[in-house]
């Protein structure tokens, strides 16, 4: 009988089950070697720009460059080639499963590359696969045993943060944990820590891993910590500093990491700079659709319509992702198409739902902004805000919760929800422009115009500026 866990062979994921989950990198790079990738060409957009502009041109190399501190590559690698590379071990690992008795530490170890496919594709299928072959290895596992930090992670990624610390308090309680084990362990609980609002706790810990096993791992989580908390410079440094550490042969984790140091610019509006770092993790691993998206991003931004609307309809061809329907809708709109607008809106409606039925706690912070765009949805709004609060109260979803709060007519409540944020280290130029926004609709004006001048201090571009 084939054990093949995966619902659909290599290189055929459904659309509909992609997306993009906020999750730290390093958590991947904790579980095993980094993923592979592959871009697929997505045909003919279905909604046709009225000039067609080659795709390649929609990726062209920005008029401003920033000096990279560490060399790119003579030449990027496919993402068509590292996922290929990364099918061709899982369907090893799932012949090995299919040649003798299924053994449960075979099953981790496909389940811990189908997460590496997942990461790398954002397809919810991976995702799913991982988890029937890691439900199939715990009913092998002997009592009390099992791959509890492959699924610790797993929930993780996916939000799931209370199921993921249940998993891990199980996988602390090893005996004979090995160096690298406990490193991963003490790294998880501090992941979680951040998403639960402790911060102190997490710093604390994501300070004490940098120095004591210093790697690409754990500089990256102090630099997501050091973002997060309005360090941009010495994220920024620390993002540079995993860059140079990491000795892996994979492209992503380096893709990754430069197109970190590009969203850190994009936060403080240096949407030039952020450009050059996406271009720079573009030369790293060419065709990945996470770099594209913020290619086509940046060059909305920045006013370069056409080639943002192209980029945004071959990538929506090739994932399906419901953000790229979104900000293309948003793009027709602006541009006084209205139908194509509406349609595209409904497209990414019906994904949505689809994925909030799926992955419910992974989805639900994705889709608020989607439900932000309909009047009529104001209760679904909060609705979700709340969820993903209750999940995960990080500085993140509390800002969403005060947005939707404001948004249903909650002002009070709002203003409850946005001082814990500023009584919080989190800081951002979003935070303190939703903050603004509170202040003025409780009447209070002088804190509203303080709160909006510290938004423009990080971000000048805020409001227009």
């Amino acid at each position: 009988m084939r054990t093949n866990v995966r619902s659909t062979p290599a290189g055929s994921r459904g659309l509909a089950g992609r997306f993009i989950l906020g999750v730290s990198f390093s958590v991947l790079i904790a579980g095993g070697s980094a993923c592979k990738g592959a871009s697929e060409p997505g045909g003919e957009p279905e909604m046709g720009a009225s000039k067609p502009t080659p795709v390649a041109d929609a990726r062209a190399t920005p008029t401003v460059a920033v000096v990279d501190e560490v060399p790119l590559p003579s030449s990027p690698v496919a993402y068509a080639d590292e996922l290929a590379e990364l099918d061709r071990r899982i369907e090893g690992i799932e012949a090995r499963v299919e040649a003798t008795a299924p053994a449960w530490l075979t099953l981790q170890t496909l389940a811990d590359a189908l997460s590496e496919r997942a990461h790398l594709s954002g397809d919810y299928d991976d995702y799913a696969a991982a988890e029937a072959a890691l439900a199939k290895a715990f009913e092998l596992a002997p009592e009390g045993s099992g791959p509890w930090m492959s699924r610790a992670r797993l929930h993780f990624t996916l939000h799931r943060v209370g199921a993921a610390l249940k998993d891990l308090e199980a996988a602390a309680k090893r005996i004979n944990l090995k160096k690298h084990e406990q490193a991963a362990i003490d790294g998880l609980r501090a992941d979680i820590a951040f998403q639960r609002g402790d911060y102190e706790a997490a710093r604390a810990e994501f300070e004490r891993l940098a120095e004591a096993a210093p790697g690409m791992g754990a500089t990256s989580r102090l630099a997501t910590y050091r973002w997060k908390t309005g360090d941009f410079d010495g994220a920024d440094a620390l993002y540079l500093e995993a860059l140079r550490s990491y000795t892996g042969t994979a492209a992503q984790p380096r893709a990754w990491l430069r197109l970190m140091r590009g969203l850190l610019d994009l936060d403080r509006g240096r949407h030039r700079d952020a450009y050059a770092h996406y271009q720079n993790a573009a030369a790293e691993l060419s065709g990945y659709w996470l770099v594209e998206e913020h290619i086509a991003e940046i060059r909305g931004i920045l006013g370069e319509v056409e080639p943002a609307t192209v980029l945004y309809r071959d990538l929506i061809e090739r994932t399906g992702n419901p953000e790229f329907m979104d900000a293309l809708a948003d793009i027709l709109a602006e541009g006084g198409e209205a139908a194509g607008a509406e349609k595209m809106r409904l497209r990414a409606r019906k994904a949505y739902e689809e994925l909030l039925e799926r992955y419910p706690e992974a989805a639900a912070g994705h889709a608020i902004d989607h439900f932000f765009a309909d009047e009529s949805a104001k209760g679904r709004v909060l609705e979700l805000a709340e969820s993903n609060h209750r999940l995960r109260p990080n500085g993140a979803a509390k800002i969403l919760l005060a947005k939707a709060l404001l948004n249903a007519g909650e002002a009070e409540r709002a203003e409850a929800t946005i001082l814990e944020v500023l009584a919080s280290p989190w800081r951002s130029a979003e935070l303190h422009e939703v903050a603004s926004e509170v202040f003025a609709a409780r009447g209070d004006q002088e804190r509203a115009t303080a709160e909006l001048a510290k938004a423009k201090a990080i971000d000048p571009s805020v409001g227009g500026g």
